[in-house]
């Protein structure tokens, strides 16, 4: 009995596992399509040129922003890599979830 109780309870809590793995990655694929919302928004107010900015303090900034958001794609290019190793190591059967599926395979096109 002892042994039918601990196998439920690892059941229970490998379920909830899971539960909060398919939100965390909801979640994730939210928060990614929103930056990408951002960023988009951000390219269409954008200047076509840094010469087009005429105050150089502005100019300044702007550079700064640049560099900022490259650095940003980089770690989310390497999240996205931990991630997709993440799920394939731990043993659930992703390729069976349409969610975990498209993490792993995501092709980066961001």
């Amino acid at each position: 009995m002892l042994h039918g109780s601990l196998a439920a309870k690892l059941a229970s809590i490998t379920q909830a596992l899971s539960n909060a793995e398919r939100g965390n990655i909801a979640a994730n694929k939210k928060n990614s399509e929103l930056s990408q919302t951002l960023l988009a928004l951000a390219e269409e107010t954008r200047p076509q040129s840094m010469e087009d900015i005429d105050n150089p303090k502005l100019r300044d900034q702007v550079e700064v922003v640049e560099r900022e958001v490259k650095d940003l794609r980089r770690k989310t290019k390497i999240l996205k890599g931990l991630v997709s190793g993440t799920i394939v190591g731990s043993g659930i059967d992703w390729a069976a979830d349409d969610a975990l599926c498209e993490l792993v395979m995501d092709d980066e096109d961001g």
